[in-house]
Parts: C-alpha cells; structure tokens; sequence
C-alpha cells in the first residue's frame, strides 16, 4: 500500500496551520512533507524518504525563512513617529530619579516621560541620549 498521499496530506494541514501560528516554522515542515511524498510514491527507502524531508527542512528553515523574515522586517525609508527618536540627543525638563518616580525629557519639541538605562538620577538640563523605547516611556542615559 502506497501512502503517499498521507505525507502529502499531513502537509497541506501543516502549511494551514501556520496561518494560526506566528513565526513561520510549521509551514517548512508542511512543504518538506510534500517534497518527502515523492520518494514515498517512488517506493524509497526509509532512509531516503528520511534524508529527503531533513535536507528539504534544513534548507527552508535556514534559507528561505531568513529571506522571508529579511524582507518582512526590513525598514526602507525614514524612520517615523516613536522610531525616530532613537539615538537622538536632547535634554532633561524634569529630574529622571527612579526612586521617586519622576523624569521628563523634551525630544523633537516633544515631553516624554522617561527612565535612566543605569537607574541613575539625571538632573535638569543634563543632555541625554534616547537608548530604547518601553511602552510610552523612554530609556535614558547621560551623553
């Protein structure tokens, strides 16, 4: 009895499950069960089928993922609104002191609350540095 037609199966409901999941796993594990149903309808060892579908794995999961996440994630063009601040330099309008729960720091014309990268207190007028985002608040550290 040839079943082929199971392997094939099994990956078509793998590829459909990835539309439930993030991160664009099962779907390779969906298309090297396709690809291992050639060997299976030719009658192959176990051993060939086994070495098709790792190899057809590997190479989806190592290549073709990281293209695909490559372009996803890739940021072409200026950067906008929150993103645009990192990096940039400005100053302190209210003490950042962790311990009291105060910190506001003035950015592209724009007040922000912010905390110190070292839990530091930064007094007003100190020039910081924006380092990351958390939420609507910014981590700071002095330049």
């Amino acid at each position: 009895m040839n079943v082929w037609w199971l392997f094939v199966t099994v990956g078509i409901l793998l590829m459909a499950l990835e539309a439930l999941t993030p991160g664009f796993i099962i779907m390779w594990f969906g298309v090297a069960f396709i690809v291992a149903a050639i060997p299976v309808y030719l009658n192959a060892s176990t051993a060939v089928i086994l070495i098709t579908f790792a190899i057809t794995l590997l190479l989806l999961t190592v290549f073709v993922r990281r293209i695909f996440l490559g372009a996803r994630f890739k940021h072409k063009g200026p950067k906008t609104n929150a993103l645009s601040i990192l990096g940039e330099k400005d100053v302190v309008i209210e003490e950042i002191n962790s311990i009291k729960a105060t910190g506001l720091v003035r950015v592209h014309k724009e007040v922000w609350t912010a905390i110190s990268k070292k839990s530091e207190v930064i007094p007003v007028d100190q020039v910081i540095v924006v380092h990351m985002l958390d939420g609507v608040k910014l981590i700071v550290e002095r330049e």
